[in-house]
Formats: structure tokens, sequence, C-alpha cells
């Protein structure tokens, strides 16, 4: 494999990361602030659109940062 291909899949790795944990983060204190005893569980569908977004965020910040570095190493 290639460098380029190897790091692509680190960066998939990091992103995937991100968006669970920013997941899990926004989840927990939505429960820590809104939930009470004896309510049903709140939806965790804005949960995930949070986690979904921050990975994106990521996504498309590391592949800009990557094509940065390509372009400084072909010049």
């Amino acid at each position: 494999m290639d460098d380029r291909t190897l790091r692509t899949i680190e960066e998939s790795i990091i992103t995937l990361l991100i968006a669970w944990l920013s997941y899990l983060f926004i989840y927990q204190n939505y429960l820590l602030y809104r939930w009470h005893r004896g309510l049903p569980l709140p939806s965790k569908i804005p949960a995930l659109l949070g986690g979904v977004a921050f990975g994106a965020l990521y996504a498309m910040y590391a592949a800009r940062k990557f094509e940065r570095e390509l372009e400084e190493k072909e010049d």
C-alpha cells in the first residue's frame, strides 16, 4: 500500500472515533441536563446528527490538510 492509502485509512478511523465520541458526549450531556427520573429516554437522533456533523467537519479538515501536504511534496 502506498502512503496515500494508509493515510486515508488512518484518517477514516480517526473520523469514526471522533463522530462516535462526540455523539456520546452530546447525548450524555443532554441526559444530565434534561432527563429526570420516571420519564422515558429522549430520542438519540439529535445527538446522532451532532456526532455525524462533528465527524464530517473533521473529515473535511483532514482532507484539506492532506491535500496541502501532497501539493507541498510535489513542488
